[in-house]
């Protein structure tokens, strides 16, 4: 996975977060942003990883997505790793 593939999983995970009334509202709780945030923010690294942390902060709501977008589980930490600055994996 490289940066741009981690930007894609992220703004796909930000869209099945707005997608669900339940999510959003949670991601809202636990981050602090509000809607204007989010839409202002979609490209933002800042709200990408609050997206990415939010949806592995509880292992249903990471699975809810991964069965959803068709990632693999161990694609949000790859992508969480990536955008926070870590290495790129080469698959």
């Amino acid at each position: 996975m490289n940066k741009e593939a981690a930007e894609t999983l992220a703004i796909r995970a930000i869209a099945h977060i707005a997608g669900d009334d339940e999510l959003l509202e949670g991601l809202f709780a636990q981050t602090g942003m509000g809607l204007d945030d989010l839409k202002a923010g979609i490209t933002s690294n800042e709200v990408q990883l609050g997206a990415i942390d939010f949806l592995m902060s509880h292992e249903p709501f990471l699975m809810r997505f991964v069965d959803d977008s068709g990632y693999a589980p161990e694609d949000p930490a790859r992508a969480q790793i990536i955008l926070s600055g870590g290495p790129i994996w080469q698959d």
